[in-house]
């Protein structure tokens, strides 16, 4: 899906990828998972483009396990990821989590219609020779540049970047439910999230662009970042002011946010998710 002149979305409806087409050089934004890399090879090889650069966004598993799949296909593209990505994807407990996240999503896919080109990955993407982006850093694609911005709040080695009025937001306004908002994920801290959802806000971009579900546009654009917001706040009031137990309260959370798109994640990831999200926000209320 065409977004300008320059932007084009890849992927599918859950899981988007942002190809950038400069005059000399290419940069795809997002990885995505190893269920949609053969779909995207596909995209990338009809629109006659060898990407230059392939940038995580984070190290989650749904922006990190396509990865491998791209670079096999792409050797020559120079690979991009924030600091505290690498770290984060080779801690012994990250891995195995990844492995079976990616696992499960590609069968959620499959039962959703949408047939994997290839198995799940079985070893977590290799960062070892990827440059690491640790401040803004001005990609040069010719006649247009990509802004690569570092951000905190939701994951280690989170980057946003920027072309012209577009943003790329990632999971940094929260997880995309069309027509109903964002789910919050300030995982690694409120403040940095909350500081992130300003910055955003402050661009004033005409178009943001989540990794999931589909970017916002103009209006919809501007009230999405300010639901976004609103969602934190939201969150981070009812949960000061509970007088449910955790349990009840970890129940609730869950039966709001496990619907829909969501349920393209095992049911434990979303739950410790949650119970992430009541800890950070008493965190930073305390």
């Amino acid at each position: 899906m065409p977004l300008s002149s320059r932007v084009t979305v890849l992927g599918n409806y859950f899981i988007n990828l942002f190809l950038v087409t400069g005059d000399n050089e290419t940069a795809l934004f997002e990885t995505g998972i190893s269920g949609i890399t053969d779909a995207v090879i596909s995209q990338l090889e009809a629109l006659g483009v060898t990407p230059d650069y392939l940038i995580m966004s984070h190290p989650h598993s749904d922006h990190a396990t396509g990865l491998p799949g791209l670079m096999a296909r792409f050797p020559d593209a120079v690979v991009l990821a924030g600091a505290g990505a690498r770290e984060f994807i080779t801690h012994p407990k990250a891995g195995p989590l990844m492995l079976a996240e990616d696992a499960f999503m590609s069968k959620g896919l499959l039962h959703r219609g949408i047939t994997p080109g290839r198995p799940p990955i079985d070893t977590v993407p290799d960062l070892s020779d990827a440059r690491i982006v640790t401040d803004t850093t001005i990609l040069d694609l010719g006649g247009v540049t990509l802004e690569l911005i570092p951000v905190s709040g939701h994951s280690p080695g989170n980057i946003i970047a920027r072309i012209q009025d577009i943003v790329f937001c990632s999971d940094s306004l929260g997880f995309h439910f069309p027509g109903r908002g964002f789910w919050p994920l300030f995982f690694t801290g409120v403040k940095g999230y909350l500081s992130t959802q300003a910055y955003i806000k402050n661009l004033a971009p005409a178009v943001i662009c989540p990794a999931h579900q589909g970017p916002l546009k103009n209006d919809a654009a501007a009230r999405g970042i300010q639901a976004a917001i609103d969602a934190t706040h939201s969150f981070i009031n009812r949960v000061t002011h509970t007088r449910l137990p955790d349990q009840k309260l970890f129940a609730q959370l869950l039966a709001e946010s496990y619907r829909d798109e969501f349920t393209l994640y095992t049911k434990e990831n979303i739950t410790n998710c949650n119970q992430l999200l009541v800890k950070r926000a008493r965190q930073f209320a305390a």
